[in-house]
């Protein structure tokens, strides 16, 4: 035993030589001079390999924070010049490697063969640098590479396929794709497999999916086949371009490659044959899936119910949707929109439960709450309603984006009722009602001029919150004043000027609307003047509202000198605007001023409407009676008004 450790024992001892430098006279003292040996390992073949303390000693000179000197490079420079030996290829492209900034890696790139004596870039070192900036996120960084392949080529520092590979994976097309390939020529390169990869996919990102196609028929001939990420780029690329029969063709050679077609390689064929109406080949493809064992995702699933969804295939699409949950794939909002649309389109959204009993286990607040939007936004109030109702009481606890939708979606058809009843519900299950609730059926209430419920439902606001802020002021004051109720929009405009809110320029054209639409003209002129007494300028609404004022009051005057003053004051009329005074000098007789106003509508720029040419009509007919019915237009077929 102890012979065969004498045997294999490991020596750690070091060996040094040196000379006696000085020596004493009694012989028993002297000085020896010690050289340091070269202790740099050498690979198998001869090549100095890294040292690796030496590397860690560069790194840290050039990422410290804690430098004595401001220029790192300086002090590295320091550190080199005590070096027996100088700095190896191999030992730049490990500091290449560690540093962790881009910019930094390529100031130590610049550094070598610039301050480091018979120091010179290889390929290696090269290719080092271009990888680093392939990963980096440098805004310049294709230029930065541009420049390094122009350094190499001067340097006449011949690369090699790896180089040639990086380079193609850069730039991705165009004339530097082109160049590549002649650097391939150039350096008396043979391209392989990877380098194929590479030339395809650069194609395919450019989104040439022709040169793509061509670079895959060359990889046949040399006998390389891509895999399984390549064909499914290329086939992806040929789909989206409609290249049919090419994808198929693709397809086909995959399977008889032996490169096994995985679930993203049959999602793409499936979509393809969907958008092309091949719904019985998207099926094929399907089950084809299936029988070779491969589950298929959520993106498949989706894939497959939208074709049959888009053939209108119901009992199928549903079927799948089942096979779906069956196989505990979990349904996301895109499923259930397609499902919605495809029911909705075949008038079949009684079936809706039924997809929603299918999916029990997957049902949420949060898919409730999607599908009543979705329901609302396409118009089936009823349906949202009843899914909501279902939501309400299969949940202890609502969502807020669902309520506010049903709620809107009432509001919107006008049930009235319902929303106030669903409004009084809110605290049942937990949600806080807030002002955009309480604003959403009060506009409601106000298109039907319901302003009993208006005036409840504003005081159990105001006594059981939340607060009124500026848009419930300015919906109410609106609707007041639609319903003819001007004291009551003074009222609530009172109240809005003693509250915490300010009124803005909509609370002013507002009340200015309700005041002149009910023949208080002179009230409303005050209010406008009030408003710029209080510094809020007065926009082309307001300018407007009160021209058609004065100009239903008879005040054409008035009206002409508001017209100007709201050009003097640099607000720009609107095609409504001349609408409104072109109506007022028809009526009055005055045609040559009507004509002039015409003039100064095209000078503006601004495009006549079925109104403005109705007001021309009966300018050239000569017909200026006061009272006038309201009469289709002989081109349009409108119903044209002279006040909108």
């Amino acid at each position: 035993m102890n012979n065969f450790c004498r045997l294999f024992r490991r020596g750690y001892a070091t060996k040094y030589s040196g000379r006696v430098v000085t020596e004493m006279d009694n012989g028993r003292s002297f000085a020896v001079e010690v050289q340091v040996p070269n202790n740099q390992q050498v690979d198998p073949r001869g090549y100095p390999l890294p040292r690796r303390d030496l590397v860690c000693k560069v790194v840290n000179i050039l990422q410290s924070k804690t430098s004595t000197s401001l220029d790192p490079f300086i002090e590295l420079s320091d550190y080199l010049e005590t070096l027996t030996l100088t700095l190896t290829l191999s030992e730049a492209s490990e500091i290449l490697k560690s540093l962790h900034s881009t910019s930094l890696a390529l100031q130590f790139f610049r550094f070598c063969p610039a301050s480091i004596p018979k120091f010179r870039h290889d390929c290696f070192t090269y290719n080092r640098i271009l990888l680093i900036l392939s990963k980096s996120s440098l805004p310049d960084r294709i230029d930065s590479v541009r420049r390094i392949l122009d350094e190499m080529e001067r340097s006449r520092v011949r690369g090699n396929i790896s180089t040639v590979n990086l380079l193609i994976g850069v730039f991705g097309g165009g004339e530097d794709l082109e160049r590549c390939l002649r650097l391939v020529e150039k350096w008396e390169l043979r391209m392989n497999r990877y380098t194929y990869k590479c030339l395809l996919q650069a194609h395919l990102r450019s989104r040439d999916s022709s040169k793509g196609l061509e670079v895959y028929q060359e990889m046949k001939r040399k006998g390389y086949q891509p895999d399984i990420f390549a064909y499914n780029m290329l086939l992806d690329a040929l789909a989206k371009d409609e290249k049919v029969d090419q994808a198929y063709k693709v397809f086909e050679d995959m399977k008889r490659k032996h490169c096994e077609p995985d679930q993203y390689t049959y999602t793409i064929m499936i979509r393809m044959a969907g958008k092309h109406g091949k719904s019985d080949d998207a099926i094929s493809l399907f089950q084809e899936m299936l029988l070779k064992n491969l589950a298929p995702n959520l993106i498949a699933y989706n894939t497959t119910i939208q074709v049959l969804a888009m053939s209108r295939m119901v009992d199928k699409t549903i079927y799948l949707f089942s096979k779906m949950v069956e196989n505990d794939c979990r349904p996301n909002e895109f499923t259930y929109s397609v499902i919605l649309n495809v029911l909705a389109s075949e008038g079949q959204l009684g079936r809706l439960d039924e997809v929603v009993e299918i999916s029990k286990k997957y049902m949420n607040k949060g898919i409730y709450a999607y599908l009543v939007r979705t329901l609302s936004k396409l118009g089936h109030a009823s349906e949202a309603h009843r899914l909501f109702c279902h939501m309400w009481s299969f949940h202890d606890k609502g969502d807020r984006d669902a309520y506010l939708s049903m709620l809107e979606s009432l509001c919107k058809e006008g049930k009235v009722a319902e929303s106030l009843d669903l409004l009084s519900k809110v605290h049942e299950k937990g949600i806080s009602s807030d002002t955009i609730m309480y604003n959403t059926v009060l506009t409601a209430l106000g298109k039907l001029k319901q302003t009993s419920h208006l005036q409840d439902l504003y005081e159990k606001m105001k006594q059981d919150g939340p607060s009124p802020d500026i848009f419930t002021y300015n919906i109410l004051i609106s609707s007041f004043g639609r319903a003819g109720r001007v004291d009551e929009a003074i009222k609530v405009f009172d109240e809005m000027e003693n509250s915490d809110c300010r009124p803005d320029i909509v609370s002013y054209n507002s009340l200015i609307n309700s005041l002149g639409k009910n023949g208080d003209v002179d009230e409303a002129h005050m209010r406008f003047k009030e408003m710029e007494e209080k510094g809020l300028n007065p926009d082309v609404v307001t300018y407007s509202t009160l021209i058609e004022c004065f100009g239903k009051s008879d005040k054409v005057d008035m009206a002409c000198r508001l017209f100007d003053e709201m050009l003097s004051e640099g607000c720009f009329p609107n095609i409504v605007t001349y609408n409104i005074l072109l109506d007022c000098l028809e009526r009055c007789g005055r045609t040559a001023e009507a004509v002039d106003l015409y003039a100064k509508l095209k000078e503006q720029g601004l495009t006549p409407d079925s109104i403005t040419y109705s007001i021309l009509e009966r300018l050239q007919s000569g017909s200026h009676r006061k009272f006038r019915s309201r009469r289709q237009h002989p081109i349009t077929g409108w119903v044209v008004s002279p006040l909108r």
